[in-house]
This record gives C-alpha cells, sequence and structure tokens, in this order.
C-alpha cells in the first residue's frame, strides 16, 4: 500500500543547498582541461577500454547501428572528425570514415544536451560515392579550415571503371557535410594511399604522406584559397634530422597526377616507412608519425607558400621507452610500433593514437624533447583493437575517437557510459570522452532534488553515501558499478520501510561510480557518483 507524504520543508532546502554545492565544485573544476589527467598504468590490453579516472566516455555510434537516413553504420570505423557549426563546441557534424572494402563515410548531425550533459544524435546518414567511381579504405581525413570533411583514401586502383582518364581509388575525396554530399576527388594531392592531410589556415597549403614503403612527403599550395582542385605538389629530399629541400612535380594532368609515386621515385626523394597522419602544431612546425619507423618528426618550411626549402627536420618522439609514472608507480614502456594518427589539444600536447604494440592513446606534453622526455598514457583500447580517428571540439572540453575492429572473443566484459548505457565493445564503435564534470550529469538535475525520486547524496564522496527514497517502493536493490563496469557492491532486500540506504565505498579506489536502483527487478535509475 503506498505511503501518504507530508512536504518536508526543511528536506527540501537541503537538497538544493546541496545541488547548488555541487554545481558550484562543477565550475571550479571546469577549469581544467582535458589534457589533465595521471597516466593509466601501461599494460597490455584486456576486455575493457581503460582511461583515467577523472575522465568518463560516452557511445555516439558503433558499426551496424541504424542510420536515421537509411542503412546502418559500417564495419571499422576510422577518422571520427567533429565539424562545428558556426564555431560551436556544442552543435555540430560527426563525419566517420569505414576503413574497409568497399568503403565508405557516414556523418551524424550531434548536439550536446545542455540539460542532460549528453551528446545526442538527431540525423545520420551514409555518403553516396557513386559519382566518383566509389570508395575503398577510408582511413583518417581532414576537417579543413571552411568546414568541408576530407576523407582520404588507403588504397590504390589503376582501374579507370568511369573513363575520366583518372585511376579510381587512392585519392582525397572532400565532401560536403551540411548537404552530405561528395564534392569531388581531389585529383591535384596526387593519386597514392592517403593516410590523412592537414591544410594550413593560409587555405591554400596542404601537407601529406604516403602510407606505404616506400613513402614521401609531400606539401601542396593551392592556386586559389579554399580550392584543392588545382595547385603545385612538391616532395621533400633531404636528411630526417636536419635540413633538406622541397622538389616540384609535374602535376597538371591526370596521367601526371595518377603517378605521383613514379615521380617521387625518379628524383629520389627521401624515402618514409609509411607516413601515417600530419598534423601543423600550435608552435607552426609539421609533425607527422611514421608508422614503420615507430616515430613521429616534426619540420620547419621556409615558408608554406613560397618556400623550398626545409631549415629543420627532426625525430620528435618514439622509437625508445619512456617512464610512465601512473597512480600506484612508475613503469618503463616502449613506444613500440604504429604510431598512426595525431591531434593537438589546447595546451599544445600532442595525442598520438598506436595502430600496433599495446594500442595505447598516448600523450606528449608540450615542452617534450627526446632529451628532456615528457610522455604519458592517456588509455588502453580493448582487446584486439585500435584507437583510431581523434579530433577535439573547438573549445577542447571533448575528444572524438573511435575504436576499431575489437576482438569479439575477448571483449566480455561490459562498462558503463556517461549516460548510463551499456557497451561491451564487441564492435568497431565511436566515441566522445571528456573529464567528468564536462560529460554526463548523472541524473543531477534540479528537478531530481524537488520531487519525489532517489536521491544520492553527497556526492562527490569520500566513500560514504546515502540513497534517500522519496517514494514508496516495494522491495529495493542496489548494483554499484566501477567505470569499467565491474560490479564492486550489491544492496538487496531492502524493504520499503527503509527510507536512508548507506553505501560504503571507502575501500574502493576514486574515481567514477554508477548506482543502478532496482525496484521489482526493474530499473528506475542509473546514478552517477564520484568518489574522491
Amino acid at each position: 500500500m503506498k505511503k501518504t507524504y507530508i512536504i518536508n520543508i526543511s528536506k527540501i532546502i537541503k537538497k538544493v543547498i546541496f545541488f547548488l554545492s555541487f554545481i558550484s565544485l562543477c565550475m571550479e573544476s571546469s577549469a581544467q582541461d582535458i589534457g589533465d589527467f595521471t597516466s593509466v598504468e601501461p599494460l597490455v590490453q584486456n576486455s575493457d577500454f581503460v582511461i583515467p579516472s577523472t575522465h568518463i566516455f560516452q557511445k555516439i555510434i558503433e558499426a551496424g547501428d541504424p542510420l536515421t537516413e537509411g542503412g546502418v553504420l559500417p564495419i571499422k570505423n576510422d577518422f571520427t572528425g567533429y565539424v562545428p557549426i558556426s564555431g560551436s563546441s556544442e552543435n555540430g557534424f560527426l563525419c566517420i570514415n569505414s576503413e574497409d572494402t568497399p568503403g565508405g563515410a557516414s556523418i551524424l548531425n550531434i548536439n550536446f544536451n545542455l540539460s542532460s550533459d549528453l551528446w545526442e544524435t538527431t540525423l545520420s546518414q551514409a555518403i553516396n560515392f557513386d559519382g566518383v567511381a566509389g570508395t575503398a579504405r577510408n582511413c583518417s581525413g581532414t576537417i579543413t579550415p571552411w568546414n568541408t570533411f576530407v576523407s582520404c583514401e588507403e588504397q590504390i586502383s589503376t582501374v579507370d571503371s568511369n573513363n575520366d582518364n583518372y585511376y579510381d581509388l587512392g585519392w582525397c575525396v572532400e565532401i560536403d557535410p551540411v548537404s552530405k554530399t561528395v564534392i569531388d576527388k581531389r585529383w591535384a594531392l596526387g593519386n597514392f594511399r592517403h593516410e590523412n592531410i592537414v591544410v594550413h589556415s593560409n587555405l591554400r597549403t596542404v601537407y601529406e604522406g604516403a602510407d606505404s614503403n616506400p613513402g614521401y612527403l609531400y606539401k601542396f599550395v593551392a592556386n586559389n584559397v579554399q580550392d584543392l582542385s588545382a595547385g603545385d605538389l612538391y616532395v621533400y629530399n633531404g636528411s630526417k634530422d636536419g635540413p633538406g629541400n622541397w622538389i616540384l612535380l609535374n602535376n597538371s594532368t591526370p596521367s601526371e597526377r595518377n603517378t605521383v609515386l613514379t615521380q617521387s621515385a625518379d628524383v629520389n626523394a627521401t624515402v618514409f616507412d609509411g607516413i601515417e597522419d600530419v598534423e601543423i602544431g600550435p608552435d607552426g612546425l609539421i609533425y607527422f608519425a611514421v608508422k614503420g619507423e615507430n616515430l613521429v618528426y616534426r619540420f620547419q618550411d621556409s615558408d608554406p607558400i613560397s618556400g623550398t626549402s626545409v631549415p629543420n627536420m627532426e625525430p620528435y618522439v618514439g622509437n625508445t621507452s619512456y617512464d610512465i609514472s601512473y597512480e600506484n608507480g612508475t613503469s618503463s614502456a616502449t613506444w613500440g610500433y604504429g604510431n598512426d594518427n595525431l591531434a593537438f589539444d589546447g595546451q599544445g600536447n600532442l595525442w598520438v593514437l598506436q595502430d600496433g604494440g599495446r594500442n595505447y592513446i598516448w600523450v606528449v606534453e608540450n615542452g617534450h624533447s627526446q632529451a628532456t622526455p615528457l610522455v604519458r598514457v592517456f588509455g588502453r583500447s580493448p582487446s584486439g583493437s585500435e584507437p583510431t580517428g581523434i579530433t577535439f571540439s573547438p573549445d577542447y572540453r571533448f575528444l572524438f575517437i573511435s575504436l576499431q575492429h575489437p576482438n569479439i572473443e575477448n571483449s566480455s566484459s561490459t562498462q558503463i557510459d556517461a549516460a548510463g548505457d551499456i557497451v561491451d565493445f564487441s564492435k568497431g564503435i565511436s566515441l566522445v570522452i571528456a573529464r567528468n564534470e564536462n560529460l554526463g550529469n548523472g541524473t543531477l538535475g534540479l528537478n531530481d532534488f524537488l520531487i519525489n525520486e532517489p536521491l544520492l547524496y553527497p556526492n562527490p564522496s569520500t566513500g560514504n553515501f546515502k540513497i534517500a527514497l522519496d517514494k514508496s517502493y516495494s522491495e529495493i536493490e542496489v548494483f554499484v558499478y566501477g567505470i569499467n563496469g565491474q560490479l564492486v557492491l550489491t544492496k538487496d532486500k531492502i524493504p520499503p520501510s527503509i527510507e536512508i540506504i548507506n553505501i560504503d565505498l571507502s575501500n574502493q579506489k576514486p574515481g567514477i561510480y554508477f548506482f543502478n536502483i532496482k525496484s521489482e527487478g526493474k530499473t528506475t535509475r542509473i546514478v552517477k557518483a564520484i568518489k574522491e
């Protein structure tokens, strides 16, 4: 039988005070950057997605999920490019590549809900590549300064099925995320196995590399701003630890654009073993990852538009071991094979995703050098998977990333994301990551403190939490899960006469926990708790 309630004004006041205190704490914490974290322990992969306890993730979409405009998201999620609408960090498009054959790309309209502090998808659509003879192995890419999406084909084909004199595959494809249509394949950037490109803020210069062995480093200078259809293409020749030059290639006809690799070999261009990502740092230097050499290089261009020399090229990070300090100690971690996608955060830290070795998400701090290393491990991807993509929102609060080809047999555990959804990492998946205070509010809204619903307090806490039940439920069960989905505590068969449930997590590590409150076997609430 339901109980009759008399409003307890003092209780409501206490709850509102707690709510305001919580908001104040969040406002203080929000000053911290996404790159503020303590390394995770540098261990081998397991079935979990391991990130620092100061951060949390939310699933955006995974392979096989239906798209609102028909079809499903393809497998092998790769580049995960956020395109802001009018510069917004809370309203934009998410462009997701599929590194498969045949390939593909999908674009989602996404926005950040200020009430739930969660990302929502309002539309999702596959891109039609039929007008450009199809596509394949859409690997990384870029978001141009004029907010188009460039999807890069990491597969070459010498077939010309539509008789346009260009090979069908091995190009960069520029796409309009608003209309979700292909603008064109950018033939002038050359035909080779493209991993990604980066476009300079001058709106004309592009840096790119061939993901092959032999692979080469290129600079393209467009004839006109915001137009990648024609321009001069150069290949690098010189030292990998010293000066070099840009050599101009022939780049006007389809035949010349089809044979960029042959031209590069003919002029004895410097060979790199698989250039992956190329990015421009906040210091103006150009950084590029070479997968087969276990190195990220950086160089200075004499002038992005007119320069034909490189005053200095140098190895920046990799090809050695680094001491990683984590919560419970320090271990030496080998950089290993496969440095892949790159991105800079707002503090100038370089994030490096690893395709191979232990498939870490590395962070190389601003100010790092090989002599005085500043290297941390942000994350370990689940068994069998590699972290891919990576872009940031303009304000650097949110990091967008994908995890490609997890090993289904080993993905046995489940984890709970910021929305309270269960994620098992058995498929390719695209995520958003942020600091705890910036993503998901654990159902803490003002209405939760003023209506008769379960309330968790104090939150954050050093370990002793209370659940106040303001409704008459039948028998209650409480299941407490850690950030990696492991069950850490159960309280069951709590009679309806109990109005305050004590939960003691003082013996657990600091971090994020989820309280799943059930009645009659059904979940009534999932609440996020922070243990300090």
